[in-house]
């Protein structure tokens, strides 16, 4: 029996784990082994459904969790409810172990210095595929007002893109070339983190994401992210 109601995001494949905020508590529910259930929202949806949800009055956004075991508490974004997980379901295996400012200075260092650059990778294509007609025009127009430019000069080249992105890997590389996980002999959040983002690649655009994992030429962040699959899917989640 699901303990957890969990809200995802869908584009126009049905089912598609593709939504890098999301897949934080989607990873986080399975390392934690929490039965949970998936309620999908989409573009259109999305801004009605939440709120009515969440009667916070913030900003409509996924992913939210209900906790059906804990008399509904409602949680929203991925770092709160990987708090929140942590603390009402202190006996599964833990997100943090014990070091959760050292994971929330990874969180903030992806977010700031490897998201943008895989996000400018696939973004063109999550809005060809983000829903019908009208939402996709929506979508478009949204991010279009909010990075200043279109979402084409927004993503500049490839290769760029590419190039920023090793930077900023490398030091990441150094430690999976030591430790199974980023956060060592354990997964933890900062994996979380980071696999989310690949996660968005990898549904987006394949052969994008082939780029990023052959980024320096060798087996070392293919092999974390075949270690990190079975954190993706497992086994624990109806559709709702």
């Amino acid at each position: 029996m699901a303990q957890i109601r969990f809200y995802d995001l869908e584009i126009n494949q049905p089912g598609l784990i593709w939504s890098p905020n999301t897949c934080k508590t989607r990873f986080a529910l399975n390392i934690k082994n929490i039965p949970y259930e998936t309620k999908w929202v989409n573009f259109g949806n999305l801004h009605t459904i939440i709120p009515s949800i969440t009667k916070s009055g913030k900003r409509a956004t996924v992913p939210i969790i209900e906790d059906l075991y804990h008399n509904n508490k409602t949680v929203q974004d991925s770092w709160d409810i990987a708090i929140y997980l942590e603390e009402a379901y202190p006996n599964t295996p833990s997100l943090f172990h014990g070091n959760i400012g050292l994971h929330k200075f990874f969180y903030d260092y992806v977010n700031s210095n490897i998201l943008p650059f895989l996000f400018k990778l696939v973004v063109t294509r999550i809005a060809d595929n983000c829903g019908p007609p009208k939402v996709a025009k929506w979508f478009r127009a949204n991010r279009e007002k909010h990075f200043g430019q279109t979402l084409e000069s927004f993503s500049g080249q490839v290769n760029d893109n590419i190039d920023y992105l090793k930077k900023a890997l490398a030091p990441v590389r150094k430690v999976l070339k030591q430790y199974t996980f980023i956060t060592g002999d354990k997964v933890g959040f900062a994996d979380v983190t980071l696999v989310s983002y690949f996660t968005m690649v990898h549904a987006i655009d394949p052969e994008r994401f082939e780029l990023v994992l052959n980024i320096f030429n060798d087996d070392i962040f293919r092999n974390w992210w075949n270690r990190m699959e079975q954190y993706r899917t497992g086994n624990n989640s109806a559709r709702l």
